[in-house]
C-alpha cells in the first residue's frame, strides 16, 4: 500500500496565535455549517448536513453523499467562504502551506476521491486539482478510521489560470461520480517543499536485456517509488530502463500510440541538455518524455515528439504478482545525442497502474509525488547524473 511521506509539520507560532508567515485564516470549517458555506441545491444528487455523531474532533462534522449520474445538471458541489467572505491574502503562503482536511468513508475503502478541488477570486477566476492518491497520507480513505488528505497550494495553477491569490474569495469542491463520505478539519497548515530528488550511478558494462533483472547487473541502486523500482542506464548507443513492480494484474494495457498511458506503463521523461533551469515549467524542444507499454504489444511513444519510436528492444517476465521488464532505447530512434557522463539532467520517472476497468488506475511519480502534471513542466522535474569510474 502506498504510504506518502509526511511533509508538513505542526505551526509554531512565537506570538501565540496561528499562523503561517503571518497568514491567519487558517480554519475553513471546524465545528459548524452556516452561511459562509454552500452547495448545489439538488437533493436527489447532493446531500450536505453537519452531523455530531461521527466526528474527527469538535462537535460537528459535513456529511456529504452525491451521485452525479442522479442529475441532469452539469455541476455539482459546494464551496467555502470562510473568514465571513472577506478577500484572503495568499501571496505569502503559496509554498508554505497545504490545504489539509480529514475524511472518513461511509462504506468500503477508496484510493482517492473523485473531486476536484479549487480556490475562486473575487474576479471569478479558479484554479483546480484533483484529489487523487498521491494526497491521501495514509495511502486510503478507509470507513473505520479518519484519514487526512493533505494538498500543497503549490499544486494550485494559481498563475496559468490568472488567479489573484491575493484576494481569494472561497474554496470549492466539484463531484464527480458517486459516493459518501464525513470530512472535518478544513484548514490551512504549514508545508515544505521536499528537494529535488537526484539520481546518480557509475557508468558500467552495458546490461543484457532478457527481462530478469541479474544481481549486479544494473549499476547503483535503483530509483525508489511507491510500487515499484527502476534502474536508468545509458551508454554511447542505448538509453536502458528496468522496472520491477507487484501488481494484481500484471502487463495490462490494451492502448496503443499516444494513449499507452492508459494502462500498465512506464514513463520516462529527461532533458537532452545538461544544467538546464530547474525552475522552467514549459518543455524545450530537446526534451524526451517516453511512454513504454507493459501489455502484450510492445509499444513505446515520444510524447514530447508526438510520435512512435522504434527499435526499442523490451523484455518482460511474469512471476505471480511479481513483473519485470528491462528495455534498450536507442538514441538513434529519439533523434538525440547520447548523454554525456557526470553532467545532470532533468530527469522525471513514473509508472503507471490499470485498475479494475484495464484502464489507469492510478501513477506513481518519482520526485512530483505532491504534483501532477510532469508531463508538461519540467520544473517538477528531479535530476540524473551517470558518473565516470573517475569522478571524484
Amino acid at each position: 500500500m502506498f504510504k506518502p511521506n509526511r511533509f508538513y509539520d505542526e505551526a509554531a507560532d512565537d506570538a501565540g496565535r496561528a499562523n503561517i508567515a503571518g497568514f491567519e485564516a487558517l480554519s475553513i470549517y471546524s465545528d459548524q455549517l452556516s452561511s459562509e458555506n454552500w452547495h448545489t441545491p439538488e437533493p436527489a444528487a447532493l446531500q450536505v448536513k453537519a452531523e455530531s455523531n461521527t466526528v474527527y474532533s469538535g462537535s460537528q462534522a459535513i456529511s456529504i453523499e452525491w451521485n452525479k449520474q442522479a442529475t441532469t445538471i452539469n455541476w455539482l458541489g459546494m464551496g467555502f467562504g470562510w473568514l465571513n467572505w472577506s478577500g484572503k491574502n495568499f501571496e505569502a503562503i503559496t509554498d508554505k502551506a497545504a490545504l489539509s482536511f480529514r475524511v472518513k468513508s461511509k462504506k468500503g475503502v477508496l484510493n482517492g476521491l473523485p473531486w476536484a478541488i479549487g480556490f475562486e477570486d473575487f474576479s471569478g477566476a479558479q484554479a483546480w486539482t484533483g484529489v487523487t492518491p498521491n494526497f491521501v497520507k495514509e495511502g486510503s480513505i478507509r470507513d473505520d478510521a479518519w484519514s487526512e488528505i493533505a494538498i500543497p497550494l503549490s499544486n494550485f495553477p494559481f498563475e496559468a489560470r490568472g488567479v489573484e491569490v491575493s484576494n481569494i474569495k472561497q474554496m470549492i469542491v466539484q463531484f464527480e461520480s458517486s459516493g459518501k463520505v464525513w470530512i472535518d478539519e478544513v484548514k490551512l497548515v504549514p508545508y515544505t517543499a521536499k528537494r529535488r530528488s537526484r539520481y546518480e550511478f557509475n557508468t558500467a558494462k552495458a546490461p543484457v536485456i532478457d527481462g530478469n533483472i541479474g544481481y549486479n547487473e544494473w549499476s547503483g541502486n535503483p530509483v525508489e517509488l511507491a510500487n515499484g523500482r527502476v534502474y536508468v542506464y545509458w551508454d554511447d548507443v542505448n538509453l536502458y530502463a528496468a522496472l520491477m513492480t507487484e501488481d494484481e494484474t500484471p502487463g495490462v494495457n490494451t492502448q496503443s500510440g499516444k494513449d499507452i498511458w492508459n494502462g500498465d506503463a512506464l514513463e520516462i521523461a529527461f532533458s537532452s541538455l545538461s544544467n538546464s533551469n530547474p525552475k522552467r515549467s514549459f518543455l524545450f524542444p530537446e526534451d524526451c518524455h517516453i511512454g513504454i507499454s507493459m501489455g502484450e504489444a510492445n509499444q513505446v511513444y515520444n510524447w514530447a515528439k508526438d510520435q512512435a519510436v522504434d527499435g526499442v528492444v523490451v523484455k518482460k517476465s511474469f512471476s505471480g504478482n511479481r513483473f519485470s521488464c528491462e528495455m534498450a532505447i536507442p538514441w538513434a530512434a529519439l533523434n538525440i545525442k547520447p548523454l554525456e557522463l557526470d553532467q545532470p539532467y532533468d530527469f522525471e520517472i513514473a509508472i503507471d497502474m490499470s485498475g479494475p476497468s484495464g484502464k489507469r488506475g492510478v501513477q506513481y511519480r518519482w520526485n512530483s509525488i505532491e504534483k501532477e502534471g510532469f508531463h508538461q513542466n519540467p520544473s517538477l522535474w528531479g535530476t540524473i547524473i551517470q558518473h565516470s569510474n573517475h569522478h571524484e
